[in-house]
């Protein structure tokens, strides 16, 4: 069985003047998530890279469990 690759999903945060700013919003974010799952990171944007973007993307919980099939089959001896 091969499962295919999910791309991840990246949300904007904001775009900030200096690479400072946006380093100081990445880590206030990173400390105040609880679970360890968020990614942050930084981009360059704006017009020759001079502004900086801060993207995250959290993981959707998955919240498929198998399914068993409930009945039994009747086994022969």
């Amino acid at each position: 069985m091969t499962s295919e690759k999910v791309p991840k999903t990246w949300k904007t945060r904001g775009i900030y003047n200096t690479y400072l700013d946006a380093f100081e919003i990445k880590k206030l974010l990173l400390t105040n998530d609880e679970t360890g799952k968020l990614e942050v990171k930084i981009r360059r944007c704006g017009p020759d890279g001079v502004r900086f973007k801060i993207k995250t993307y959290f993981p959707e919980s998955k919240n498929e469990k198998k399914q068993t099939d409930t009945k039994t089959k009747s086994s022969r001896n």
